[in-house]
Order: structure tokens, then sequence, then C-alpha cells
């Protein structure tokens, strides 16, 4: 439809028959009908291409059609319409995902948000939502259940105390949920909640029984100028459970969960 209404409203007639005269004779209204519909051709591919910022369009409309001649028109209007739709708006599943609140997906893959250093949208540590390595029972219920419910992993840090910023040095990490079986598992009557513990003891990250450890020792980190993109496929090579720590000579500096990528918004 785009290239038959370029063909007839934007193509003056005069233009159409030098194009199409040959040898100084006008152009017959065969001829006339031939071109429009190669217009109607070239503009129905530029127009798929641009919804699906799909290059191959073009390839497979010549391949199947073999019209002559067609190459240049069907490649040109292809790049041009691509072009013109990366700065109207998002390709069409692309968008479809944006709509379900997955905008981090096209912003990672499409948008140029996914060369972006990730300290940029890291939540910033926190020290009142780590684990100190030395921690009381008292002090571990008090994490698992009184603090931020929305937030699912703590890191474990040994504090700076020469370091007046407060930071810690990143030493693993642990689920909510392991955090609650390791207080069932150490004081499951609540009897010695004063009870101190190293949460980086060998048995927590290998326990003897041979069951799922309760703390990573090791926890996936990036430093701070580590791009998302490059976080976005850390993450799922090296299966963080969802979370990235990011730090700078040790010190823990912030985190990123794959919840934080994805609900990210898609800007062109």
């Amino acid at each position: 439809l785009l290239g038959r209404v370029w063909g007839h409203v934007i193509l003056p007639a005069w233009l159409v028959d030098m194009l199409l005269s040959k040898n100084g004779m006008p152009p017959t209204e065969a001829d006339r009908g031939a071109f429009m519909a190669r217009c109607a051709i070239v503009g129905a591919s530029a127009f798929c291409a641009a919804v699906c910022r799909a290059f191959a369009m073009a390839i497979t409309v010549f391949e199947v059609l073999a019209l002559p001649n067609s190459v240049l028109p069907l490649t040109t209007s292809a790049l041009a319409s691509i072009f013109v739709a990366n700065r109207v708006s998002l390709p069409f599943f692309d968008a479809n995902l944006a709509t379900r609140n997955l905008g981090g997906i096209p912003a990672i893959t499409f948008s140029d948000s996914a060369i972006e250093p990730v300290m940029k949208v890291m939540k910033v540590a926190d020290l009142s939502l780590c684990l100190p390595r030395q921690i009381t029972l008292r002090q571990l219920l008090h994490m698992a259940t009184g603090t931020a419910l929305e937030q699912d992993f703590f890191p474990i840090i040994s504090p700076l105390n020469w370091d007046l910023s407060c930071h810690g040095l990143l030493e693993g990490s642990m689920t909510r949920s392991n955090a609650q079986k390791l207080l069932k598992q150490l004081d499951p009557q609540g009897e010695t909640p004063d009870l101190e513990i190293d949460l980086m003891d060998p048995k927590f990250q290998v326990p003897p029984d041979g069951s799922e450890p309760l703390v990573e020792g090791n926890p996936v980190r990036v430093a701070p100028d580590c791009t998302v993109k490059d976080v976005y496929l850390l993450m799922k090579v090296a299966e963080s459970d969802g979370v990235v720590y990011v730090t700078d000579k040790g010190i823990l500096q912030g985190s990123v969960t794959i919840s934080d990528l994805m609900s990210r918004p898609c800007v062109l």
C-alpha cells in the first residue's frame, strides 16, 4: 500500500513516463501497471523490515519473486525504513515485551542502554541490609524476618572499621530462605539467640550431609565499569541465582538482580 501510494501520489506522471519510456516511446498502461505493482512490492517489503527490524525481508522477497533489477530498490528501501523506524519506536516483538513490564530485555538487546556501566543501574550497598561475617542468631533472625522483605539476597561482608565510609569486603552471599533454614537448624526452639556464628564456616558452604549449601562462598561479582549487557550474560552463564554484586577491589559497592534488569524501561 505504501509503495503504491508513493507511485500514484508522490511520483509525478512525467517522471514515471520518463523512467519507463523506451527509445522515446511512451510507456503503455501495462508498463505503468507493472511499475506500480513493483512499487507496492518494495513498499510492503520495507514496511515488514521496519516493523520487525529484519533486513532479511528484502532478501526473501527477491528470492521468491526473482524480479530483475529489484535488488537495489528492495535493499535501499529496507535499510531506510529500518533507520527511520529505529528513531520512532521499538521493534514489534520488543514493544510487546515492554508492554508486559519486561522492558529490560529490549533495553539490553536493542537500545544503547546495554553499554551503560552497571554502576548506573545497581542498588547501592547499604550495610544495614548486609550480614556481617560474625553474627548472632538474634541478629540473623532480625535480618531474615524484619528487614525489607522484597530483598531476597543478603551479602555477607567483613566491615572495614578503618574506613569512614562504612564499606565492607564482600565475603559471601545468602538468600533469605537459607537464613531461615539456618536458624531452624541451629536453634529450632529459639533457646540460644545470643549464639555467635561464623557465616563463612565451611560446613555452611559444603554441608557434611551433602545437602544444598546455605551460604555461597564465592558469589558472582563484577567491576563498576562492567556493562549492563555483560552482567546479563554473566547471570545466564554463571547461574548466579539472579544476583550479581558490584565490587571495587573487593569492597562491596552494590548489587544487581535479574528483576532489576528486566523491569528497566527501554529508552530509544
